[in-house]
């Protein structure tokens, strides 16, 4: 079996006692882990003490928090409480920067020295996660004397989620893994290696000890047209953001994602949407019936891709319909 991790992302519209059911449907169907991630709408920590507490085997990971809306202290206390509420089943943080337009505009934040940021964070996490009393001078954070948050060294993996080559060969100097963006194709997945490599090498690591991680697009439905329709929704929604356009130029699609940006500009969504070409949506999602997804989803393992995070297409159905979705999605990989 390969490790897989479901994600339920922070805009996701769901009832919690449902992401409940579906997090131990999950655990019983053989996922190593339930990810959870922070834009706006849900509180990720929160959500996942509830899944925790709700749950026995299934570990836990983030993809992602943005560094930008919570300070290193406030996510290293939320990893102590968590790691005691699970018995010990964090599996992994990944951090991020997040989208620059949606943190602008929804928290009036402006990023700045984002690679500088996530350095820092990285050190004074884990300092405050080793089990003494932490003093810290840096660039952005200066402190005296934390207060142990843990009676022993909590020595979580952090993740960086990030599709640029600089983002990702800082992950190889200070990093334990990346969480690439939900587009990857094999293409992208190779070049996230390598800029990892280059930071590993450079600063004396080995990049074999990496963990290179991705959220995906899946839709799954017996129906292939059905399946098409939600993954194209869900490409769409990750072409607005040009955070993805490294991603998309090394996979050939930066030219026709511009074309659909304009699209969506001038005539709206659904022109948008008929702009995707079949190619578009075979390469940059997992769509399809249980059979085509697990053997898209085997290619990507195959190009380098150690951990799968599924996530669920699901915009055109209905708030009620949205658990049943998800519970086709996860009994299609079952014991994958």
């Amino acid at each position: 079996m390969t490790d897989l991790a479901l994600t339920f992302y922070s805009v996701l519209r769901m009832p919690i006692a449902d992401l409940i059911h579906c997090a131990r449907a999950a655990e019983k169907a053989g996922f190593a882990y339930i990810s959870v991630a922070e834009s706006f709408y849900r509180d990720g920590p929160a959500l996942a003490a509830a899944l925790a507490s709700s749950t026995r085997e299934i570990r836990f990971g983030t993809s992602v928090f943005p560094i930008y809306t919570r300070t290193p202290f406030q996510l290293a206390m939320a990893m102590a409480t968590l790691h005691e509420i699970s018995r010990g089943r964090i599996g992994y943080l990944g951090l991020g920067v997040g989208y620059r337009s949606r943190l602008e505009s929804y928290f009036g934040i402006k990023i700045e020295h984002p690679r500088a940021r996530m350095r820092e964070y990285v050190e004074i996490i884990r300092l405050l996660l080793s089990g003494r009393d932490a003093t810290y001078r840096g660039r952005f954070f200066q402190f005296n004397g934390f207060p142990k948050l843990v009676e022993s060294p909590l020595n979580i993996p952090i993740y960086f989620g990030s599709s640029g080559s600089r983002m990702l060969q800082l992950a190889g100097e200070v990093a334990d893994g990346v969480i690439l963006n939900s587009i990857p194709t094999p293409e992208h997945i190779r070049h996230a290696k390598q800029m990892v490599k280059q930071g590993a090498e450079k600063a004396g690591r080995d990049p074999h000890k990496f963990t290179i991680a991705s959220s995906v697009i899946y839709s799954v439905a017996d129906d292939v047209e059905e399946a098409a329709k939600a993954a194209r929704e869900d490409i769409l929604f990750y072409l607005g953001y040009p955070e993805v356009n490294p991603m998309l130029e090394q996979s050939g699609f930066l030219e026709e994602a511009q074309a659909v940006r304009a699209a969506y500009r001038d005539g709206g969504k659904e022109k948008a949407l008929g702009m995707i070409s079949q190619r578009m949506l075979d390469s940059l999602s997992i769509h399809g019936d249980t059979a085509r997804c697990r053997a898209r989803l085997t290619e990507l393992i195959k190009a380098g891709l150690d951990l799968p995070i599924i996530r669920v297409s699901n915009v055109p159905y209905g708030e009620k319909e949205k658990k049943r979705v998800f519970l086709r999605a996860i009994e299609s990989l079952r014991n994958f």
